[in-house]
């Protein structure tokens, strides 16, 4: 594989070295891992969650390797995303959602065009606090996971096969069944301006039941079942 240029979005990071860690980035082809020499001289909070950048003679010999790359440039401003504590913690979410949600070598076409208007959004638009709902639905819709049939009203969607079932709702590590004016809320989203989300009316509960059942739902059809640890960060923040 070998790109000359190649646009990325950081999605995660973990330490290789004293002085490298891998870095995970979406692309418009994917999720690819990268190899990141830290450098001494500066320019490593290039690195950041959500961070817009782009890759140089990316190359990579296997998919059992990790990409090198000669060169990176930030794409998009970040000064807000990092200096305001709000910001941050989206960033930090959204990031780790499509990290443990989205395998390597999975096919997601139209999640990096949902990804990179989440980072434009998250910089410069005034009101961010429903952003998460916005782009986590996006993202679910561009997989293809929306039901393409509305159920009938009180009806619970069941996350793992997308059908309904005239059963109680319940989301636990075994049962995964969303309450239907949520789903109802959930196919909805897609199809909205964001500023229309500025209207978004729901308990807290509900806020905390649709946000991880969207990210169950696409768990459950991609990497498998995995907590995510900055949700109660992101919670206490906009609380």
């Amino acid at each position: 594989m070998h790109y000359s240029a190649l646009k990325a979005i950081v999605i995660g990071a973990i330490p290789y070295s004293d002085s490298s860690k891998v870095v995970k980035v979406l692309t418009e082809h994917g999720v690819l891992p990268i190899f990141v020499r830290l450098s001494k001289k500066g320019g490593n909070s290039v690195w950041h969650p959500l961070a817009s950048i782009e890759l140089s003679e990316v190359k990579r010999k296997n998919t059992s390797s990790l990409a090198t790359y000669r060169g990176v440039e930030r794409l998009t401003p970040a000064i807000k995303t990092q200096q305001d504590p709000k910001r941050t913690a989206l960033a930090f979410f959204i990031s780790e959602v499509l990290e443990k949600s989205l395998q390597e070598g999975a096919h997601i076409e139209g999640v990096f065009g949902v990804v990179e208007e989440a980072v434009n959004l998250l910089e410069n638009d005034e009101y961010v606090a429903n952003l998460h709902f916005y782009t986590i639905a996006k993202v679910v819709s561009s997989l293809g996971l929306m039901p393409e049939n509305p159920g009938e009203v009180g009806m619970s969607l069941h996350l793992e096969d997308g059908e309904w079932y005239d059963a109680k709702p319940l989301q636990t590590k075994n049962s995964y069944l969303l309450r239907y004016d949520l789903a109802e809320l959930m196919i909805k989203i897609p199809g909205m301006d964001f500023a229309q989300l500025r209207n978004l009316s729901l308990n807290q509960n509900d806020r905390k039941e649709l946000l991880l059942a969207m990210v169950m739902f696409i768990q459950l059809h991609h990497a498998g079942l995995r907590e995510i640890k900055s949700y109660e960060v992101l919670e206490t923040i906009f609380e």
